[in-house]
């Protein structure tokens, strides 16, 4: 099994739109109930991607015991892919739940594997924009670590405060496993072409070649609580994600 951490350093991004329609991508040739979605981000939306609705409210946020089994947590959806929400809790609950990842660094990484996710399967790990215990929780057990940024002037400027948090959080991660992806792309835009090619000259190898495009069906696809590639299989942007699902080493 690979897990995918997807991460950001600050909001606004598209961290969640990105995790959710890459995993809808791998899920299209996936055999089924072996590509899952962990929500870690407090905000609760990512099942909503996946047409679960607005009241979906268990997630693994409540669950903080050493004997929970995280598949009484797991929702299918119509799109084969399984989530993990992070649940609508108070914030006394919430506390709570920071307080065990604080205690058990490898609390995510255990329950992940308790799964039984097939040997080809594939998590993604939605995380809250930052650094916080549960970004440190993803890295923990991550195989890969997707950066989303922008290609604005904001996002050239704080990459570098990413990059060190993810090398100072005494994880696994390391620079080799930690991708930039560059997301919400604007063609016409001379200083968002000026980033992203300065982006590119900088991280080299360690840069997705295949920047996601801004496309307002992918907001659309969203409303209606559809992945993009259901929404609109023939969207432009859709390829871009099946190119970074081909282009990531998940063999």
């Amino acid at each position: 099994m690979k897990i995918i951490a997807v991460v950001s350093m600050k909001g606004g991004v598209g961290k969640t739109s990105v995790t959710a329609n890459l995993a809808a991508v791998l899920a299209e040739n996936a055999a089924p109930d072996s590509i899952a979605v962990l929500n870690l981000d407090p905000q609760n939306s990512l099942h909503l991607h996946f047409g679960l609705g607005i009241a979906l409210e268990a997630g693994v946020a409540f669950q903080t015991e050493d004997d929970g089994d995280w598949n009484e947590l797991a929702f299918t959806s119509d799109y084969n892919v399984i989530n993990l929400p992070y649940g609508e809790v108070n914030e006394k609950q919430r506390k709570r739940f920071e307080a065990c990842l604080s205690t058990h660094p490898d609390w995510i990484g255990k329950r992940l594997h308790q799964l039984g996710l097939p040997e080809d399967g594939i998590v993604l790990i939605d995380t809250p924009p930052g650094p916080s215990v549960y970004l440190r929780q993803a890295l923990a057990c991550a195989d890969i670590v997707i950066m989303v940024a922008l290609a604005d002037a904001s996002s050239y400027a704080t990459i570098p405060a990413m990059e060190s948090w993810l090398g100072n959080m005494e994880t696994h991660t390391t620079p080799e496993n930690c991708v930039l992806l560059l997301n919400q792309l604007e063609p016409g835009n001379k200083l968002n072409t000026d980033i992203a090619t300065a982006l590119a000259n900088s991280y080299g190898e360690r840069m997705i070649p295949y920047g996601i495009p801004r496309d307002d069906e992918v907001s659309m696809a969203f409303a209606f609580q559809q992945p993009l590639s259901h929404y609109s299989p023939d969207n432009l942007a859709l390829e871009q994600f099946q190119q970074v699902a081909d282009w990531l080493p998940l063999d």
